[in-house]
């Protein structure tokens, strides 16, 4: 049987480390714990209803229509409304927290599987034509200025963890294919969770204060794999 892409021995070893702490505790934390409630774990995801909706009709000049006996028309239309649904389930702190890191390597392995599809395509399509400038290439003291102005890392995007619930940052090392997911712990104190949910799924910036901490503990973590 084909095993999911997402499956790695690292992932699998994860799961089974997790297992270990967390198999037979309660979502409180409490080993065998005999309270149901301490194991209702709540879903909620935004969706929409149709809501029926009487609207006047008109004429093409605007006026009002109405019926023989002088009463106004009306026409019933189905507007979208937004809602809240929730679903509550019975779950292991165990089942909780492997699900979540589990769709977390699911995005993880679509993304690098866009990655290689658009790497294959441009090799596919590369026409074999000239890099280097017209004018020449570097020479060795140019080139030596051109790098040393170069950032040693890239921040591409923030996440969280399905494992430890807490930030992290994906690190892309300069003229390199590695990345680093970066622990950022408590960097992200003193923002409400609103700005950090914004900042986490749709990129929006931070305050400048927040940024230099979450650039201070990636450079720690940078400095310590280049050394190691």
């Amino acid at each position: 049987m084909t095993k999911p892409k997402w499956i790695t021995s690292e992932r699998q070893t994860c799961l089974v480390r997790l297992f270990t702490e967390s198999g037979n505790k309660c979502l409180l934390g409490h080993v065998n714990c005999p309270i149901l409630e301490h194991y209702a774990h709540t879903e909620r995801k935004l969706s929409s209803v149709a809501k029926a909706v009487d609207v006047r009709c008109f004429d093409s000049n605007g006026n009002v229509l109405k019926d023989k006996d002088g009463n106004e028309l009306f026409i019933t239309v189905y507007q979208s409304q937004p809602v809240i649904e929730s679903e509550t389930e019975l779950v292991t702190q165990y089942e909780l927290l492997s699900e979540n890191a589990i769709d977390g390597w699911k995005a993880d392995t679509r993304a690098q599987t866009r990655l290689d599809w658009l790497a294959e395509r441009r090799d596919m399509h590369s026409l074999g034509e000239r890099k280097a400038p017209l004018r020449g290439r570097f020479n060795n003291i140019s080139a030596d200025i051109w790098h040393d102005k170069q950032p040693i890392f890239y921040i591409e995007a923030l996440g969280m963890s399905g494992v430890t619930l807490t930030p992290f940052a994906k690190v892309k090392l300069s003229s390199s294919y590695m990345r680093l997911h970066v622990d950022l712990k408590d960097s992200l104190r003193g923002i409400s969770k609103n700005k950090r949910r914004k900042a986490i799924r749709y990129g929006k910036p931070l305050p400048k204060s927040v940024d230099n901490r979450i650039a201070d503990k990636v450079w720690e973590s940078v400095k310590h794999y280049l050394n190691y």
